[in-house]
């Protein structure tokens, strides 16, 4: 009788080791696939509108900013504008957008290599606009050449080295806040989504806009006559004299006059 009241007790103990172990394997398993789905959720900063956002605040920071440095560094007021339209310079805007994308993405590495990070790709940004406005406007903006590690004009060392500065701080401190609003936004309740698609439509027709005249007065200054209705409709509203005042710091030669 003992005997079998011995072997029941063992079998409820291996039956309850067995159940203790199967329900701390499920929890595991549970866990890590809750974990796995974290992983795979973009953050919060990275969803399109958030990033919208930060592209539009990136650009009216960033104008603001130049503006303030070049009145003082060099005394006066000069316009910095980077569009036709509004207080945007798109340039800080796209810097914006790539510093988030690089915190987030390396927001755990070492001070060092963020700043490193940030530093190429913010220098990569600077280049590749710099590139562009002159290769299909004949525009140049800004111009490095006789500075010390300078890359035909288009990037130097001591700019590469704000952009990883910049960096650092977006990574280390602004980052961490952005997040956090981003996850307060509803981006599904309906007046936030309205005034956030009308918003991006209108910066849209802003940059065509905008590339359409820089367009315009590029293949003026290659003596070009106007020949469609766009061309006669931006040479009303965008004359050269408009253009040269309102992009007061950009050099706008042609491309067959480069």
């Amino acid at each position: 009788m003992k005997t079998t009241d011995r072997g029941i007790a063992q079998e409820k103990t291996v039956a309850y080791t067995t159940n203790l172990i199967s329900a701390t394997h499920l929890s595991s398993m549970k866990q890590t696939a809750s974990r796995a789905m974290l992983a795979q959720e973009p953050s919060s900063a990275l969803r399109t509108p958030t990033l919208f956002w930060i592209f539009v605040i990136g650009s009216i920071a960033g104008l603001l900013i130049e503006i303030a440095f070049h009145a003082v560094i060099f005394g006066g007021y000069e316009s910095r504008a980077g569009l036709v339209w509004g207080p945007f310079s798109p340039i800080y805007g796209v810097g914006a957008v790539v510093l988030t994308i690089v915190s987030s993405r390396f927001s755990q590495a070492n001070a060092v290599a963020v700043f490193f990070i940030a530093a190429l790709a913010g220098s990569t940004v600077e280049f590749a606009t710099s590139w562009a406005m002159e290769v299909f406007f004949g525009a140049v903006a800004w111009d490095y050449s006789g500075t010390f590690g300078n890359i035909d004009g288009r990037v130097n060392v001591t700019f590469a080295l704000m952009w990883g500065a910049l960096g650092l701080g977006w990574t280390r401190l602004v980052m961490p806040h952005i997040e956090k609003s981003a996850e307060r936004i509803d981006w599904n309740c309906a007046p936030i989504r309205i005034v956030s698609i009308a918003c991006a439509v209108l910066m849209a027709v802003n940059i065509v806009v905008t590339i359409q005249a820089l367009g315009r007065e590029s293949a003026r200054m290659d003596a070009i006559a106007a020949e469609t209705p766009i061309d006669h409709f931006l040479d009303e509203h965008f004359p050269s004299t408009w253009m040269q005042a309102h992009f007061e710091n950009m050099s706008i030669m042609g491309v067959q006059q480069r």
